[in-house]
């Protein structure tokens, strides 16, 4: 019988997803720190966090040093986002876990009305940085959708939750409709309740994914960080 660990992929308020990961896939010098550096910024009582699940997927993360991180930022990015853009985020600087979060000062904090935000988390021991959505309830898988009436188009976007590139390309798929005069809207308890529908609000939204682009280089609109 085949020797398991267990590593927690997705936290929920009051549940805890757990997933069995071969101990031979697993790179425990590189994980274990990393997932213990996550926990001390959000904690168990997070309502979506998913935890950097690349680091057991070969194909997509590559821990052997010899390819540069696609999501490693420059240091004139770095910089630049520290000094001008982050002005326009609360920012939770964490020194124990040796991360900062960026969450957008005009996003949403109404805690009655489910939304959807972006965070940027930077991480200051290898030089990465990431892009976490952070729901306000619960649902999981979430379902987003959408309609541009002009152009009598329409679709769903599905998040099933994942490790740090699917969180990215989430984002990816709704870029491309905040530019557009895009209606939303979001599946919380099997009802459709509005989404984005303040100015202020969709452009928070926007703005975190446009700034996070550029602080890991990354500029084309069609394709995702793998």
């Amino acid at each position: 019988m085949p020797e398991f660990d267990i590593a927690i992929s997705l936290f929920f308020q009051n549940s805890v997803t757990i997933k069995f990961i071969p101990l031979a896939n697993i790179n425990k010098s590189s994980i274990f720190p990393e997932l213990i550096r996550l926990l001390k910024i959000f904690g168990l009582g997070s309502l979506v966090f998913v935890l950097v699940m690349s680091f057991f997927n070969e194909k997509r993360a590559n821990n052997s040093g010899k390819e540069p991180s696609p999501m490693r930022m420059t240091d004139a990015e770095r910089i630049y986002f520290k000094n001008i853009r982050s002005a326009y985020y609360d920012i939770e600087n964490r020194r124990d876990a040796k991360m900062t979060v960026y969450r957008h000062g005009k996003r949403s904090k109404d805690s009655n009305m489910p939304t959807l935000v972006f965070s940027i988390i930077t991480n200051q021991l290898n030089d990465e940085a990431y892009i976490f959505l952070e729901p306000n309830f619960e649902d999981l898988p979430i379902h987003v959708k959408w309609s541009i009436p002009e152009k009598n188009q329409e679709g769903e976007i599905i998040f099933e939750g994942g490790d740090k590139f699917a969180h990215f390309e989430f984002a990816q798929k709704i870029t491309p409709l905040l530019q557009e005069n895009t209606i939303f809207e979001v599946r919380v308890k099997e009802s459709w309740i509005p989404l984005w529908q303040d100015k202020k609000e969709k452009n928070a939204v926007m703005v975190t994914i446009e700034d996070y682009r550029k602080l890991i280089s990354f500029s084309n609109l069609d394709e995702t960080p793998l």
